[in-house]
């Protein structure tokens, strides 16, 4: 399956990222590994929480945690995502090594949502306000502090990519 969005995403962060950032990508945004997000410095089954899409990683931590969703648009889905995340503490992976890579103090989470499989008359953009509105009314939550939902219309979708670059480069 093509994962165009999470492609164009990717690369729209690469290229708003200097030199003092690394972008870690899972399969659907052009990398090779899963990108597994732990509860501890522990890796196991039973601490393990969620897999992320993309993490800016800085100095030894991660910075900010993308999750995109191209399937559509559920309270439950986006509300779960986050707060899996959330209670996450760190990225752990064979592949890194320095092995365990804990939250910074501030990170940033972001969900990107393809507003281009939505009806003509949704609600949907007024939901996810709302939605955006009460995730940050309860942030810092652990490592969680900044919270951002961006409608991507498709991976053409050139106004929404930059904000969604804008939204990165202005919060780490």
């Amino acid at each position: 399956m093509d994962h165009l969005l999470h492609l164009a995403v990717a690369e729209e962060l690469r290229q708003r990222l200097d030199s003092r950032f690394e972008l870690v990508r899972d399969p659907a945004c052009g990398g090779n590994q899963q990108l597994p997000l732990f509860v501890g410095q522990r890796k196991a089954r039973e601490t393990r929480m969620c897999c992320v899409d993309l993490l800016v990683l800085q100095s030894g931590t991660v910075r900010a945690i993308v999750e995109i969703e191209e399937s559509g648009f559920l309270p439950t889905k986006i509300y779960g995502k986050f707060l899996q995340a959330a209670l996450s503490t760190h990225f752990i992976h064979d592949s890194r090594p320095e092995g365990t890579i804990p939250y910074a103090d501030k990170v940033l989470f972001i969900q990107v949502l393809d507003g281009s499989k939505f009806k003509q008359d949704t609600r949907k953009d007024l939901q996810s306000e709302l939605i955006q509105k009460q995730i940050r009314g309860i942030l810092p939550l652990r490592g969680i502090t900044q919270y951002r939902l961006v409608f991507v219309a498709g991976k053409n979708d050139q106004q929404g990519l930059a904000t969604l670059g804008e939204a990165i480069a202005l919060h780490i």
